[in-house]
């Protein structure tokens, strides 16, 4: 019998442990998209800062969406609604908070967009092209990102291939998290 619980209690580290680094380790998440002839996406996800196998998520299916046909239990309609008035305004005071922590710790890794536009009227489109020129030539842009935007002069068209890699720490997004939470049921002022 002491074996067998010595046996669970390690089990039960190792998978804390593996749990504990899964979070304190950065997570590799690299979004792909291309909206040229056939539109297509792909995200891969990375984790252990990219030692560990790629989890990949792609194409979007294209069919049709079954409508779930039910009856949500019916609640106390003044409670729910009291309640949600009460939470609505604290979360919508809360929620740039919120963006803003969660976007401080989002590093990029990793940017290239290659595009073609076009208006189809070759006036608009130079005009166009002369204020996305500053964008792509006067700023001098770091070394992970990379900005490719022709103009077509003679056909109405976006077409648009995109990389971007970033690197995120599960754990450091518990504290705007927490603040959120904070923010939303924490004392009133």
């Amino acid at each position: 019998m002491e074996l067998m619980l010595a046996i669970l209690f390690w089990l039960v580290m190792a998978i804390v442990t593996l749990v504990v680094l899964a979070l304190i380790t950065p997570v590799l998440v690299s979004v792909h998209l291309n909206n040229s002839s056939r539109p297509f996406y792909r995200i891969e996800i990375r984790a252990f800062s990219g030692i560990a196998p790629r989890l990949t998520v792609g194409q979007k299916r294209q069919g049709g969406a079954d409508k779930k046909s039910g009856q949500k239990p019916q609640q106390s309609k003044k409670h729910t609604i009291s309640r949600l008035k009460r939470v609505d305004g604290a979360a919508v005071r809360a929620l740039p908070k919120l963006i803003l922590g969660v976007l401080r710790r989002i590093h990029l890794v990793e940017l290239h967009i290659d595009g073609v536009y076009g208006l189809g009227d070759p006036a608009e489109t130079g005009q166009l092209c002369g204020m996305l020129m500053p964008l792509q030539y006067a700023n001098s842009l770091p070394s992970v990102m990379s900005l490719d935007l022709r103009p077509d002069f003679y056909q109405q068209t976006l077409r648009c291939n995109m990389t971007a890699v970033v690197r995120v720490t599960v754990a450091a997004l518990f504290v705007p998290a927490a603040e959120f939470v904070w923010r939303i049921y924490g004392p009133r002022r």
